[in-house]
């Protein structure tokens, strides 16, 4: 039975895979976009870019290698600082009250905005891209945090606070789970924003390498080709940050708790 529901799983997770390539397909056939290349030919450039080596490096490893080592450090000081920064608004309404005006303002900010003001301060070089990466993760997380914690039913907090139960108790028993559901939603948010702010300061502040790097050139040089290998690298990585970094996360958590539904 776990087998059969594996495998069912694992088809209801290709089919819209499979459905987008096939209107990808369909719209190259079409010649509907002139440009357009075709799934085939895409695939081909990522094999390619996967053979061809430099310094004894595959291109393909080189670009991945280098935007994830960015994102993971952006992403990783996003949700460490981000995540007590919600969890301290939610909780001490004299900082939300601080605070909150604050991230209204910011939020609706596009991260692609920071990095021109960052290139003037940082220059060129990893650390405008892992601050723009941070910016891009830290505000949706925080805010998101906050609002899960702020959510949490008061006359729960009064209780536990009745009962006698220490603030780890309290945080454990009451404000972890009661606002987890909020923190994994500003996590899967930040992981777009962080890929999106990525590939943006990338085009702008990388030295030739990184996905948003390769990308940029490949517009220089009209290769088509290589704009779509960059965006399913895009895909594939934001995929699989998803796959092994929130849903254990979820699964661990919110799941196990019952407090939400698969």
């Amino acid at each position: 039975m776990a087998n059969r529901n594996g495998l069912k799983g694992f088809f209801l997770f290709l089919i819209p895979i499979i459905s987008l390539v096939a209107i990808w397909e369909a719209v190259y056939l079409m010649d509907i976009i002139k440009v357009l290349p075709s799934p085939a030919q895409a695939s081909n450039r990522l094999v390619s870019l996967a053979m061809t080596q430099r310094d004894g490096i595959p291109l393909l490893l080189r670009h991945v290698g280098t935007s994830f080592y960015r994102i993971c450090l952006g992403f990783s000081l996003a949700m460490l600082l981000g995540v007590p920064l919600g969890l301290l608004m939610g909780l001490n309404r004299y900082v939300n009250f601080l605070l909150k005006p604050l991230f209204s303002l910011v939020l609706p900010l596009p991260t692609l905005a920071w990095v021109p003001i960052l290139l003037i301060v940082f220059g060129m070089g990893d650390i405008t891209i892992v601050i723009a990466i941070f910016l891009g993760g830290f505000f949706s997380i925080t805010y998101n945090t906050a609002t899960g914690v702020r959510g949490i039913d008061r006359d729960l907090i009064r209780a536990a606070n009745t009962m006698g139960a220490s603030r780890l108790t309290m945080f454990t028993r009451i404000l972890l789970p009661g606002s987890m559901v909020s923190v994994i939603a500003g996590l899967r948010l930040a992981v777009g924003y962080s890929w999106r702010a990525l590939v943006g300061a990338e085009m702008l502040a990388a030295a030739g390498e990184g996905v948003g790097s390769f990308i940029f050139m490949a517009r220089q040089f009209s290769a088509v080709d290589d704009m779509f290998a960059g965006l399913v690298i895009i895909m594939l990585a934001g995929f699989v940050m998803e796959r092994f970094l929130i849903e254990p996360l979820e699964k661990r958590t919110v799941r196990r708790w019952g407090m939400t539904r698969d």
